[in-house]
């Protein structure tokens, strides 16, 4: 039983293109999965920083010597209000870290497979010349075998007629 080493390097480099278009895919992936993440720590950011100029402001509210228990309380209530968006940015940008891990893991993955892949690719295309190379050296062989046949037949005819 021989191996059609053409047929098997075609099966895999088909392999290995599919390999290489879920790379693409993942890789594309990946990226809106990051791109998603930054944008849900920026917005978190955002909320962190919404806070830091809520308090920044009654500081200087406060500092011209009005004090008011009830802008102290109301400063407090609102400061508790962008404290719950903070933990929901927070929420958020944590989900969006999951998300993007799990898609590099994918990503990872669908490198590994296109790399081994590539790898019987690589090894069935040296088979394969390795095929052609012995078939060529045999084919020389015989070609050979043949003349020194037809030589040595010409020789002990030469010499039957002499």
């Amino acid at each position: 039983m021989s191996i059609d080493w053409t047929l098997l390097v075609e099966v895999r480099e088909r392999r290995r293109t599919s390999a290489l278009e879920a790379v693409a895919r993942e890789r594309r992936a990946a990226a809106e999965s990051l791109a998603a993440w930054q944008q849900a720590q920026a917005q978190q950011q955002q909320q962190v920083n919404a806070k830091l100029q809520h308090w920044q402001a009654t500081a200087g509210a406060l500092s011209g010597g009005e004090c008011q228990v009830a802008h102290l309380r109301q400063a407090g209530a609102w400061s508790g209000a962008l404290d719950a968006q903070i933990a929901q940015a927070g929420e958020a940008a944590a989900q969006a870290g999951q998300v993007h891990a799990q898609r590099q893991q994918v990503l990872d993955a669908s490198r590994l497979k296109l790399r081994a892949a590539s790898g019987e690719l690589e090894a069935a295309q040296q088979m394969q010349q390795r095929t052609r190379t012995a078939a060529r050296r045999q084919r020389e062989q015989r070609l050979d075998a043949a003349t020194e046949e037809a030589a040595a037949q010409a020789w002990l005819s030469r010499r039957a007629r002499a």
